[in-house]
């Protein structure tokens, strides 16, 4: 039921009441005044008694979106997130969405707003992939806000730029054993080894402790890791992995077994965290330095072997060239290898800890017309 009345100044307001809170049974009213005519506030009143009767919460909808995100991300999300995913949303929510969309009360947002926020974002020169993953901060935080009835539906369903899968890097068969072949003496061999034959993530290998390496069953249980906090930049060992997934139980061949094995053997007496993995100084790993490292390692391979063999430079006879990847391509190697060789792609999605065999599927989709 709305009530109206004419102010001094002849404007009108609208008064409406909203029944009596459950919890308190003190009546509840909503106010409005500013309106030239009474026409303008009934038509204000009703389409006010739409919104409740549609189920929105028109008190607290009023709350402006950089308030609102900020309590969604602050208070609910970053308890769901890993500690460098929190530095990710943090910074999409800061530097993008909060100076454009901040201002707006969350259930005045429409859907052309947040088109005009994402094309801006390309215009500006933002990636699509990037811009995505921006727009999907938003859209989660717009899918709380309908769970508390703050909006009807959600404005961020828009249009967007095509994205082209990225081919993944990625080494054949035989470059991969020449490579390990060339480093086998040296301190990268058993982390790139491992990396290979299992497709562990650079955080997970440098997290693995032999009490996770089963050598009886040749497993190895992927349960911890080792982080570069973003936000506190420090190094960080933590049980606590990028999805539900990653936490897996890897097979692994008897030929990495034989190579743990020995390196077991060789590893300082003082390693109390049993870390499969040191560095040089026998001391935790850090990620950033073993993806470092093997950069550095390709490099040397990148001249083609007429190059090689004009200049002054010594080589292996056997020289081969091969293709600059990162370390995280090692993992597309791994996958690569295996769905070459005929692996359900279900075991590799597991592997690989991936969420959903689509996303397997996604990554993968250039190997799998040269398998037919």
């Amino acid at each position: 039921m709305a009530s109206y009345r004419k102010l001094k100044n002849n404007k009108w307001e609208v008064t409406i009441d909203l029944g009596r809170d459950p919890l308190t049974g003190k009546r509840k009213r909503a106010y409005k005044s500013g309106f030239k005519t009474k026409k303008e506030a009934v038509a204000y009143a009703n389409s006010f008694s739409v919104d409740v009767a549609n189920g929105l919460n028109v008190i607290d909808s009023k709350v402006l979106l950089k308030d609102f995100i900020n309590t969604w991300y602050n208070d609910y999300k970053s308890n769901t997130l890993s500690m460098n995913t929190k530095a990710s949303y943090s910074s999409r929510i800061n530097k993008f969405i909060i100076p454009y969309l901040g201002h707006i009360p969350i259930s005045k947002i429409t859907t052309a707003n947040v088109q005009q926020f994402y094309n801006d974002l390309i215009k500006q020169g933002s990636k699509p992939n990037s811009a995505k993953k921006i727009i999907e901060v938003l859209r989660g935080c717009f899918k709380y806000a309908k769970k508390l009835n703050l909006v009807t539906f959600l404005p961020t369903d828009i249009e967007t730029v095509p994205q082209e899968a990225e081919k993944v890097a990625v080494w054949d068969d035989n470059q991969l054993k020449y490579f390990l072949s060339e480093i086998k003496d040296t301190w990268l061999y058993v982390p790139i080894m491992i990396i290979s034959l299992t497709g562990l993530r650079v955080g997970e290998l440098c997290g693995l402790r032999w009490d996770n390496v089963d050598f009886e069953n040749g497993i190895i249980h992927v349960c911890e890791q080792v982080t570069n906090d973003k936000m506190n930049k420090t190094l960080i060992h933590t049980d606590k992995l990028k999805t539900k997934t990653s936490y897996r139980d890897i097979s692994i061949p008897n030929s990495l077994i034989h190579v743990l094995k020995e390196h077991k053997l060789s590893q300082p007496c003082n390693n109390h965290k049993g870390f499969v993995v040191l560095d040089r100084q026998n001391k935790m790993c850090n990620p950033r330095n073993v993806s470092m490292n093997f950069t550095n390692a390709v490099q040397k391979y990148k001249l083609s072997a007429d190059d090689i063999h004009s200049s002054k430079k010594k080589y292996s006879t056997n020289y081969m060239q091969l293709p600059q990847i990162s370390i995280h391509d090692l993992r597309h190697t791994h996958a690569t290898i295996l769905l070459l060789k005929g692996e359900n792609i279900k075991v590799i999605s597991e592997r690989l800890g991936h969420n959903s065999v689509k996303i397997t599927l996604d990554t993968y989709s250039h190997v799998l017309p040269s398998m037919q």
